[in-house]
């Protein structure tokens, strides 16, 4: 099988971690070489980022949206590290958030075509041959944010925030459909049931 670039999204909460490890896992038993990563990265823009987030700091929206492609560029195009360099080599690439997050999280405040087309028609932007959205009730993944930590980030802070978020990734994923491989699974179940779906998927795409 093909080594693939699969995207794995979500809410905050929505267990994003967990089932990328349950895949990573699944994968590497069958041969595959696997590399795990996620945006914002640990380079210094991922770094700032980060503390943006972490520290709910006021930082104009449009400005985090070219944090993020820039952070984002690094990511594919580091020589390394970068996602190009493990795709070259054989790795199924697994990205926890990728573009994706960015148009809806960065878009509940700014122009949501201007996060998307300076993403989309940039020249070294990689489009995932998958993407999975893992979606869950947004009160769910308020309830495990607020019992697994001592404060909120900056877009954890409401159900009500929560909620827009999740309503903007389903719009980019309506304009997406005909030209992206973007697959929707009901979260809101066991861990063991959410996998078996997450690897038909991975299998069939």
């Amino acid at each position: 099988m093909k080594n693939k670039f699969i995207a794995v999204e979500g809410l905050d909460g929505s267990g994003k971690t967990t089932q990328i490890k349950m895949l990573a896992s699944a994968l590497e038993k069958s041969g595959e070489k696997v590399y795990v990563t996620a945006e914002p990265t640990y380079y210094e823009t991922g770094e700032y980022i980060r503390r943006i987030l972490s520290e709910s700091l006021d930082k104009n929206m449009y400005l985090q949206g070219a944090l993020f492609l820039a952070d984002r560029l690094e990511h594919i195009t580091h020589p390394e590290h970068g996602i190009k360099k493990y795709l070259a080599e054989g790795y199924t690439v697994i990205c926890d958030r990728y573009y994706y997050s960015s148009f809806a999280y960065q878009g509940t405040a700014s122009d949501i075509d201007w996060v998307m087309n300076i993403n989309l028609r940039c020249p070294e932007i990689l489009t995932p041959d998958l993407c999975i959205f893992l979606d869950v009730d947004p009160s769910t993944c308020k309830g495990r944010i607020d019992a697994g930590r001592n404060g909120a980030e900056l877009y954890e802070k409401s159900v009500e925030l929560m909620s827009g978020i999740r309503n903007n990734f389903l719009d980019v994923f309506s304009r997406l459909k005909d030209r992206e491989n973007i697959k929707i699974i009901d979260a809101n179940r066991g861990l063991e049931e959410i996998q078996a779906d997450i690897i038909k998927t991975v299998k069939h795409s």
